[in-house]
């Protein structure tokens, strides 16, 4: 232990959400050591991310306060233009920038910089292999060696693949199965800067197929393949997005790179802690479902287990407060959750219908006014009480029974 360090806290995993937990802990509590382990040589790198990501939502997680957001912002959407599978049809375009389209390495350099600012110790090439009685056993890549490390409390940011959550939490061994693979590619072309496109069909069944304009020449074109099996299709991502490209006859000059990652789209879970270790972020699921978003709760659960683990510390109060203050959160992902599963339980024809019914009722309107890409319960709690969503009220009986 460094003389005049009264704790040890581990971070594992040099996402936002750790990153975020790291720089929170240590500047909440000066005289803890806080050590954070990261897989790779750098951070921001590698990434693979559509890099949208809700305005308001980020707000309520209280970055802003500590980092210059247009730093890392290629871009501002006002919209989306939403396709069905077969011809249905809508967008919505707001007034206001609803969401920022960020250069995902330059944000999460953003927040490594901020937790040096106060002292955290963030040691690279660094795996955390196992965790066991207050300890992680962690493999140096360059090193080839292993080393391990004692913690007074331990927070899992180590994405969908968590060997914190996997370790420590054994009753969720099964969550995997829900996950999908997204595969994106990045292209030099003409599009229109202020909206994305959503394509909801076959191609990605389990979540949607999206273009993302990083500018007016550049953009993100992405696609989510289930990793359940499928009969009619190979779940080879890269194979259907480019047959998802060719069919809806998408255009751009060039292909500059592209990158693939799994997406935790599983049922929110309902403990984040045992005895001292935390889970956050993608670790702890903390998406959102119906995008496989989840920058935005995860740096909410990060503030919210930083605050835990500093109310344990200076006050004596359960960790386990963690699980009570995040769940209004929860609550919100498992809404994601429903929604994607009603639409799950459609078939094209059906989905196809529904979309053309939410158009004719005036839906761009009302999310335009209302939506919120974060948090569904803003909007869908309005929506009951307009007038014009009482011809899909059948619609609405059998969402709230999916």
């Amino acid at each position: 232990m460094i003389e005049g360090m009264d704790r040890r806290i581990v971070v594992v995993g040099g996402g936002p959400a750790g990153l975020y937990s790291a720089y929170l802990v240590k500047k909440k509590n000066p005289n803890i050591l806080v050590t954070l382990f990261e897989e790779h040589s750098e951070i921001g790198i590698p990434i693979c991310c559509s890099g949208l990501i809700g305005i308001d939502g980020l707000k309520k997680t209280d970055l802003l306060k500590y980092i210059i957001i247009n730093d890392c912002v290629d871009n501002k959407v006002k919209g989306a233009n939403i396709y069905g599978p077969y011809k249905s049809y809508f967008k919505v375009l707001s007034k206001v920038d609803k969401a920022y389209v960020l250069d995902r390495g330059k944000f999460d350099k953003k927040i490594r910089d901020l937790a040096l600012s106060v002292g955290v110790e963030i040691v690279y090439d660094s795996r955390v292999v196992d965790v066991k009685e207050n300890t992680v056993f962690v493999d140096d890549l360059k090193k080839n060696c292993s080393t391990e490390y004692k913690f007074d409390f331990l927070i899992g940011a180590d994405g969908p693949n968590s060997i914190v959550r996997k370790t420590c939490f054994p009753e969720y061994k099964d969550i995997e199965k829900e996950f999908i693979i997204g595969y994106q590619i990045y292209v030099e072309g003409e599009f229109t800067k202020n909206k994305v496109d959503l394509y909801f069909n076959d191609f990605s069944r389990g979540l949607f197929s999206w273009v993302v304009p990083e500018s007016g020449s550049s953009a993100k074109i992405g696609i989510g393949v289930s990793l359940s099996s499928d009969s009619k299709r190979k779940n080879n991502p890269k194979e259907q997005l480019y047959e998802f490209i060719k069919k809806n006859n998408i255009i751009y000059d060039k292909e500059t790179s592209f990158c693939s990652a799994l997406l935790p789209i599983s049922k929110p879970l309902s403990n984040f802690v045992k005895d001292n270790v935390i889970i956050i972020g993608d670790a702890g699921c903390f998406v959102k479902v119906t995008t496989g978003g989840g920058v935005n709760f995860g740096l909410m659960s990060a503030k919210i287990a930083a605050n835990a683990i500093t109310n344990r510390i200076k006050d004596f109060k359960k960790l386990e407060s963690y699980n009570k203050d995040i769940k209004r959160y929860v609550s919100e992902l498992n809404l994601h959750y429903k929604i994607r599963r009603y639409i799950l339980s459609k078939s094209n024809s059906e989905l196809d219908e529904l979309i053309q019914k939410l158009n004719d009722i005036g839906i761009s309107s009302i999310l335009e006014k209302e939506g919120d890409i974060d948090y569904p319960s803003l909007f869908i709690r309005k929506l009951f009480f307009n007038r014009k969503f009482f011809s899909l009220f059948r619609e609405l009986i059998k969402f709230l029974k999916s």
